[in-house]
């Protein structure tokens, strides 16, 4: 392996590692047990890494690029869930616990870097590592109960515009980097509509 090559996986580890620390204190030693499970692989756009035939076996942690989590139903109509970039995680989180096949998919909508954390030896850290533990607490309270819960309510309370306003708040440079209709399709409106409030948000921000 080059030079070149350890250096970046080295920045991708020290990427991730911060991550890990808004949550919890990662010390050298723990960190390194956790890299017996982590995996840095660059994948392509639209590769698929999570279908509906098959149980989820990673966390996926975005040093670079644009995951989407969707739903595809019976009759091949598509809604996606969430849009993760950079330093966010993504995963099928109820098929990690249950083991059963997902009934989310996964997939890049741009050429990504991504680090592919084994999620069974990812689940006996957090059995036995209390740092670990702690992230994982933490992060479930933060992201899978409050987050999910703002977002539930924002679904119900907010309009259209509203809740554009509130994913490019968290997503800045989203809009410059894939296809308007899947942000249209998280929000849970049409292009056409989309297309009105950015015509309508440009007008006010020129008077």
């Amino acid at each position: 392996m080059s030079t070149k090559s350890l250096q970046t996986d080295k920045s991708i580890y020290h990427q991730l590692r911060l991550a890990l620390q808004q949550y919890s204190t990662i010390s050298d030693s723990s960190f390194t047990q956790l890299k017996e499970f982590l995996t840095i692989q660059n994948v392509k756009k639209g590769e698929i890494l999570q279908d509906i035939y098959s149980p989820a076996k990673y966390l996926y942690f975005i040093s670079k690029g644009i995951l989407r989590t969707y739903y595809l139903n019976e009759n091949g109509t598509i809604y996606t869930k969430n849009i993760f970039s950079e330093n966010y995680f993504s995963a099928s989180k109820v098929s990690l616990l249950t083991k059963e096949n997902s009934y989310l998919c996964i997939d890049a909508l741009e050429e990504s870097t991504l680090v592919f954390i084994e999620y069974e030896g990812f689940r006996k850290l957090i059995d036995t590592n209390e740092e670990f533990k702690t992230f994982y607490i933490n992060y479930l309270e933060q992201n899978w109960i409050i987050l999910k819960e703002k977002n539930e309510i924002s679904l119900i309370l907010d309009d259209a515009l509203q809740r554009y306003q509130n994913f490019l708040e968290k997503n800045p440079t989203i809009e410059t980097r894939i296809p308007l209709h899947h942000i249209a399709d998280h929000l849970g409106i049409t292009p056409t509509q989309l297309s009105r409030i950015r015509k309508k948000l440009k007008q006010n921000q020129h008077m």
